[in-house]
């Protein structure tokens, strides 16, 4: 009972001033998030195979490598390219088994007919799949990856790899392709250039876990200061090399594995730290998936040392007013994101309803200081989301289902959904596009779809505008106070 008086529950509602910022929905919908295109990889055009013959079929490859509900990473550029983690040696989605590595995609039209022997007409392309990506056994071969990321200071794709307690961290030279650059070999493989094994987790605590996502900060006014996020289910990593890619590696911290000690808030599960992402000041946030929980969100500031650590701070973000069944709209987040405009910084969040394959992507808007953050929720997407807010597509965002529910369906359902943002080089979090990249099933009748088929969607984001009415918009929220500490870090020996 005395560690509940420690933890200290206010409700805080919107605030107003001047540089309050709330959906702009003057035009109606058409003004809210909208899809730009959806790369269904793999699609007809680009399957060399020609087992795919339309982008609106129910069997077969269409949409198998998405469809695998991995990890996505975005290099802005010319042409922007998307990468996709395939998980382990899968099948069915047109690319041969028993070969673990990441899909290419250069967003890059193709007007000029398509690579499939069996289409006719040919079909244009909005992509061109560039093969797989592999580590080449230097010095050993991928295993099993979930989580990967882009850091656009370095200019680097980060990949987490292994299911047990000690992954791998690697990372390789943005703008690497697939074994066929050029297309027409969705099978080919290459080797990723500069690929490195930067150091390998040591489970020296014994916390156990497993490696599920990461995040990446390279310090902008000190390049060779990396700091890389491990979420690993059931607790949070953070390695940092102060001599740059090269390092030596050493564990900076790491968390306890329970955010509070003996408090009300629920212990961290085997897959509840599911995503990680710091913000502009190198402090690090965290979301806690916990079935029948409130969606937790703990702050740790960048300047932590030492193992079992606490927050600093925990907030509970509850459901916006413009979610469809706020009764839903529990048990922690499966993606967080950061991005600023001007001053301003602002949290992505993608929800999975308790229930069902619904999501809801709410975008917030930070406020506060340290030790005194809240968030105020803005607007969204998704199925779990009001039909104002996006457009019709959208609407239909869900996680995978059965094989009459979504294409591909079936098989072992990951449950995940996965984001990405285009991030300046500059390495403040400010973004090169105005979008988001999301890995998830939508129904895209551009195609004649009538199932939601899997594919990266690339979100054109909400314009927003300043506005006095702010309230009416934002959603309700509960600050917790960060909990008592019921002992300091332990120091790293």
């Amino acid at each position: 009972m005395w560690k509940m008086a420690c933890l200290v529950a206010l409700t805080v509602f919107a605030l107003t001033g001047p540089r309050m910022w709330a959906p702009d929905r003057g035009a109606g919908a058409e003004e809210g998030f909208s899809a730009i295109e959806v790369y269904t990889v793999l699609d007809a055009g680009n399957d060399n195979t020609g087992s795919i013959t339309r982008n609106n079929a129910t069997t077969g490859s269409l949409g198998g490598t998405t469809g695998l509900e991995r990890g996505i990473a975005v290099r802005p550029g010319d042409p922007t390219i998307v990468y996709i983690a395939r998980g382990a040696t899968s099948t069915g989605d047109g690319r041969p088994g028993g070969v673990i590595g990441l899909a290419a995609i250069k967003l890059q039209g193709k007007t000029d007919g398509d690579f499939n022997p069996n289409t006719d007409p040919d079909l244009p392309l909005t992509y061109i799949d560039t093969g797989l990506i592999v580590s080449g056994g230097q010095p050993a071969n991928f295993s099993f990856m979930q989580g990967i990321t882009y850091d656009p200071v370095l200019d680097k794709v980060w990949v987490l790899d292994g299911t047990g307690a000690t992954p791998r961290v690697w990372y390789f030279d943005g703008g690497s392709l697939g074994g066929a650059p050029n297309g027409g070999g969705v099978s080919q493989a290459a080797v990723a250039r500069g690929i490195t094994l930067a150091f390998q987790a040591d489970n020296a605590s014994g916390l156990g876990g497993r490696g599920q996502a990461l995040a990446v900060r390279v310090d902008p006014q000190d390049r060779d200061r990396i700091l890389v996020a491990l979420a690993m289910g059931n607790h949070v990593e953070v390695w940092e090399s102060t001599s740059g890619l090269t390092g030596p590696w050493r564990l900076r911290w790491e968390s306890a594995t329970d955010p509070d000690g003996e408090g009300p808030i629920p212990a961290f599960g085997a897959d509840s730290v599911r995503d990680v992402a710091f913000d502009e000041r190198g402090d690090l946030w965290i979301s806690q998936v916990h079935e029948g929980a409130d969606n937790y969100l703990h702050r740790y500031s960048g300047d932590g040392l030492g193992r079992g650590r606490l927050p600093d701070e925990t907030l509970t973000l509850l459901p916006p007013p413009f979610v469809l069944r706020p009764e839903a709209f529990a048990r922690g987040f499966n993606a967080l994101k950061f991005y600023r405009e001007g001053e301003t910084a602002f949290l992505i969040v993608a929800n999975r309803s308790r229930d069902d394959a619904r999501i809801a992507i709410v975008r917030y808007r930070r406020e506060g200081e340290p030790g005194h953050y809240a968030f105020t929720a803005l607007d969204g997407f998704g199925s779990n989301v009001s039909e104002t807010l996006q457009d019709e597509m959208l609407r239909t965002l869900r996680l995978r289902g059965s094989a009459r529910e979504t294409q591909p369906g079936g098989g072992t359902l990951n449950g995940l959904m996965y984001l990405a943002l285009p991030y300046a080089p500059e390495g403040d979090l400010t973004l090169q596009e105005e979008a988001l990249y999301v890995n998830g099933f939508v129904v895209d009748g551009r195609k004649g779809q009538t199932l939601p088929t899997s594919g990266v969607i690339r979100v054109r984001l909400a314009p927003l505008r300043s506005a006095s009415d702010a309230r009416e918009a934002s959603g309700r929220k509960k600050r917790v106070a960060a909990p008592a500490r019921s002992h300091a870090a332990d120091p790293l020996i």
